[in-house]
């Protein structure tokens, strides 16, 4: 299995990755509701109705996969928050008869 993400080749571990997260449909939530703008952990929670201990495992999955971008800043009183973004727009996924899986994201 090979997966292109954002011009670069997955093979192996890091591809059967992608595809188990892709098949979650938690994930695929916090994906769609970060795509056009960054959110936090609770706006995705609260949007998602995912418990919030649970977008803080997946953003943190997503994100070793390269599939959030992270940003963080500080608000008026000091305190660090962190925002999330989707970096996939697409998925495409193609079967072949010969076992090789080819996914596309971008």
């Amino acid at each position: 299995m090979q997966v292109l993400q954002q011009g670069r080749t997955l093979e192996g571990k890091d591809a059967d990755n992608i595809l188990k997260i892709m098949s979650n449909e938690q994930a695929l939530q916090i994906l769609r509701s970060t795509i056009d703008t960054p959110k936090s952990a609770w706006d995705i929670s609260t949007i998602s109705e995912i418990p919030l201990t649970q977008v803080y495992r997946w953003v943190r999955r997503l994100h070793h996969s390269g599939l959030v971008r992270v940003s963080g800043d500080t608000n008026a009183s000091g305190k660090k928050f962190f925002m999330y973004q989707s970096r996939v727009r697409s998925i495409k996924v193609t079967l072949t008869p010969t076992d090789e899986t080819l996914i596309e994201l971008s």
